[in-house]
């Protein structure tokens, strides 16, 4: 018997072979197949995601500018509210154009060209000042007398 118990042993191992090759070679092609699918899902979803992040995004930023638009509107409705007052036109009339009412007598005060006019930040004129493109500003700068050096002496005219 052990004559006969060496080729079915053999028949069996290589019977446990085979399936075992099959099983892997079922196995690799569920993994491929899984793969695929996988591969397939991932870019059936990746669009839809992308779209949804980027309406988020966009959502985002409408509502900063809804946010800025409304704060507008809020001053403007501020300004209107003022400008529909009498005494708030009449203010301004003074101030910016000079109008005075009848029986007024109006005054300017006219300060020496060479009186210097301390100004504080935010002041009308360190804002008109602001508004100068910058090579205009450069252009005071370089052309104009340097800042604290005394201006220049005219020769003696008496002879001497």
């Amino acid at each position: 018997m052990p004559a006969r118990v060496g080729p079915v042993k053999r028949a069996i191992a290589t019977s446990a072979e085979l399936r075992s090759e099959q099983r892997l070679g079922l196995t690799a092609r569920r993994a491929a197949i899984l793969a695929a699918v996988i591969c397939v899902l991932t870019l059936t979803v990746a669009g839809p995601v992308r779209t949804y992040f980027a309406q988020r995004t966009e959502m985002t930023q409408l509502a900063v500018s809804e946010a800025t638009l409304r704060r507008q509107i809020a001053e403007l409705e501020q300004q209107k509210a003022k400008l529909a007052d009498p005494a708030y036109i009449a203010a301004q009339a003074r101030e910016r154009l000079g109008f005075v009412r009848p029986g007024e007598i109006p005054y300017q005060v006219q300060l020496p060209a060479t009186a210097v006019v301390p100004t504080q930040p935010g002041s009308p004129a360190s804002t008109a000042a602001g508004n100068q493109p910058w090579y205009t500003a450069l252009w005071h700068t370089i052309a104009d007398a340097p800042h604290g050096a005394a201006p220049p002496v005219p020769p003696d005219s008496h002879g001497g």
